[in-house]
C-alpha cells in the first residue's frame, strides 16, 4: 500500500493511494467473469468471448467500473488504517489514473473525527438526586397491574364514555370524497388513548350502540400524507359495541392471582423494593447525565455535521426496528401520531448532538488516562452478551468477529471513562426548596 496524506483542514482530509497492477488485474478478472455471459460477439458463444477481444471491441474501460467496485473497499480500508485516520463519512473519490500494467491511483476526500481538548472532568460537583419511594408510588404501580387485569364488561344501558372501548365502523372523506386508508369496519378504539387525530375520540363519546353520526376533525399541518395535511375531514361513524373495564378488588386474592405472594402486604413490600432499586438507578443516571453535561461543557471541539446526521439516522433506524417488533410500520406510526420522518429527525436532533459530543469526550479521556480493557474483562463481557441471548459463553466467543470485539472494547473504554468521572465527582445535598 502506498497511501499519502495530501491535506488536512480540521476534520476535512484529502489523501491518495495507489493500487498495484496485480490488484487491478484481480478486479478486471472479476468484472470480466461478471459480464462474460451477457456479451455476444459473432463467432463466439456467450461466456466464451475472450476478454482481450471484448476490450478491443468496447475498450479496456468497459470493465473499469466493476473492477473498481470490487477492489476499492479493501484497498481503501487498508489506506485508512495505514494513515491512522478515524473516518466518519463515506468517501468521495476521484480516479487519477487507471491502466492495465500500471495499476490505479485514487484521490479521496473524507471527514474524520475532530480534535478534542479536554477541560475539567475530575472532581466535578453535582447535586445528589433523591431516590425516595412513597406510598403513592406503590399505589400507582398497583393500579397499573389492576388495570392490566381488568375484565371487559359489555355496556348497553348508557352512551360511550372516555375510557370505554368502542367497536366502530367509520369512513372518512375530504370535500365529500373518501380518501385512502380512511375506512374500517369493527375497529376497536379505546376512547382517550389518542390513537386517532385530535378531536376524533372526544366526539365519539356520548353516543350509544346503533347510532350513526358524523364527526368533524382537521388533519395536522404536518400530517404524513401531504394530500390530507391541514385539511378538514368528515367521518361517518356507526357504534357497534361498547365495553368498559371492571377492575378487580385490591386484596389478598388479587395479590395471589397476579404475583408469587399470598397477601397484598407482601406484594406491596415487593413492589416497594423493586421501585427503590429502579429509582436508585434513575437517580444515578440523572446524576451521571449532569456530570456528563458539565464535563462536555468544559471541552473544546468542532464536531462535523455528518457525525450528528449519522447519529440521527442510527437513532431513527433503532426506533423503526422497535416499532416493527411491536407489529407496526412507521407509516402507521406516523399516521397515529400525526408526524413524519423529517419531524422525527428534528426531534432526535438535540439528543444526537449530546450523544456524539459525550462520546467524543469520553473517548479522549480514555486515551489521555491510558485506560485499557484486559482480555479477561473483554471475554467476560462477550460471554455476558451471549447469555442475554441464551448462548453459552464459549459459543459466543467463537461467534464474535474481530471487528465486533474492537467495537465492544471501544464501548467498554467509554464506560470506564464515565466511571472515572463519577468516581471522582463531589455529591452535594440538594438545596431546600
Amino acid at each position: 500500500m502506498n497511501a499519502t496524506l495530501l491535506n488536512k483542514d480540521k476534520t476535512a482530509v484529502k489523501f491518495s493511494f495507489e493500487v498495484s497492477p496485480e490488484v487491478l488485474e484481480q478486479g478486471m478478472a472479476f468484472a470480466y467473469n461478471k459480464h462474460k455471459n451477457q456479451i455476444s460477439i459473432p463467432g463466439f458463444r456467450k461466456g466464451k468471448v475472450p476478454r482481450k477481444l471484448i476490450e478491443a471491441q468496447y475498450g479496456e474501460g468497459f470493465f473499469y467500473e466493476d473492477a473498481i467496485n470490487h477492489i476499492f473497499p479493501d484497498e481503501y480500508m487498508a489506506a485508512v488504517k495505514e494513515l491512522g485516520l478515524d473516518v466518519v463519512s463515506a468517501p468521495t473519490l476521484d480516479v487519477e489514473y487507471i491502466e492495465s500494467g500500471k495499476g490505479a491511483k485514487f484521490v479521496i476526500d473524507v471527514t474524520v473525527k475532530p480534535e478534542v481538548k479536554l477541560g475539567q472532568y475530575k472532581g466535578l460537583t453535582v447535586e445528589k438526586v433523591q431516590a425516595e419511594v412513597t406510598e403513592a408510588d406503590v399505589l400507582e404501580e398497583l393500579k397499573k397491574v389492576q388495570s392490566q387485569n381488568a375484565r371487559k364488561v359489555e355496556v348497553t344501558d348508557r352512551p360511550a364514555e372516555m375510557g370505554d372501548v368502542v367497536k366502530i365502523s367509520y369512513e372518512g372523506s375530504v370535500d365529500g370524497v373518501p380518501f385512502e386508508g380512511g375506512k374500517a369496519d369493527d375497529h376497536e378504539l379505546e376512547l382517550g388513548s389518542h390513537q386517532f387525530i385530535e378531536g376524533f375520540e372526544e366526539q365519539v363519546a356520548g353516543h350509544s350502540i346503533g347510532e350513526k353520526f358524523d364527526i368533524n376533525v382537521t388533519f395536522p399541518e404536518q400530517y404524513h400524507a401531504p394530500e390530507l395535511a391541514g385539511k378538514p375531514a368528515v367521518f361517518a361513524i356507526e357504534i357497534k359495541g361498547i365495553t368498559k373495564k371492571e377492575l378487580p378488588e385490591l386484596n389478598d386474592a388479587f395479590a395471589e392471582d397476579v404475583s408469587e405472594f399470598s397477601t397484598l402486604d407482601e406484594y406491596k413490600a415487593d413492589i416497594l423494593a423493586k421501585l427503590a432499586t429502579e429509582k436508585t438507578e434513575q437517580a444515578k443516571q440523572i446524576q451521571g447525565d449532569k456530570l456528563l453535561d458539565a464535563a462536555v461543557a468544559n471541552c473544546t471541539m468542532e464536531v462535523p455535521q455528518v457525525m450528528y446526521d449519522n447519529k440521527i439516522e442510527s437513532m431513527l433506524k433503532d426506533f423503526e426496528e422497535n416499532i416493527v417488533r411491536q407489529g407496526l410500520t412507521m407509516d402507521v406510526y406516523y399516521q397515529y401520531m400525526g408526524t413524519n420522518a423529517e419531524e422525527m429527525k428534528e426531534r432526535f436532533k438535540d439528543t444526537s448532538m449530546k450523544s456524539v459530543d459525550a462520546r467524543l469526550m469520553l473517548e479522549q479521556i480514555a486515551k489521555e488516562e491510558n485506560l485499557v480493557i484486559s482480555q479477561e474483562d473483554l471475554e467476560a463481557e462477550i460471554c455476558k452478551y451471549g447469555e442475554s441471548y441464551g448462548i453459552d459463553g464459549k459459543t459466543m466467543l467463537e461467534m464474535f468477529r474481530e471487528e465486533d470485539k474492537e467495537s465492544l472494547e471501544a464501548d467498554m473504554l467509554v464506560r470506564a471513562a464515565m466511571k472515572l468521572i463519577e468516581d471522582t465527582a463531589i455529591l452535594t445535598e440538594p438545596k431546600a426548596e
